[in-house]
């Protein structure tokens, strides 16, 4: 029988398993069993993606409207 984990260990597979999440890498190694964990992940990557989307749309709006005004 294994031991079951720390809070630490079961700490880090949780930051390992969201940030796998958010960024749509899906190694595969940790899944969610239960309907309302895969909802919650699948919502967590929706949101990494998003997330991304925003802030390259702001960056390239801030280096635009700076230009502008430099021209």
């Amino acid at each position: 029988l294994e031991a079951a984990p720390d809070s630490r260990e079961m700490l880090n597979s949780l930051v390992y398993f969201s940030y796998v999440t958010m960024s749509t890498l899906g190694y595969g190694d940790i899944l969610p069993l239960s309907q309302a964990a895969r909802t919650i992940a699948y919502t967590e990557a929706i949101w990494g993606q998003l997330f991304l989307a925003i802030l390259v749309a702001r960056l390239v709006g801030m280096y635009v409207a700076r230009t502008d005004l430099n021209s």
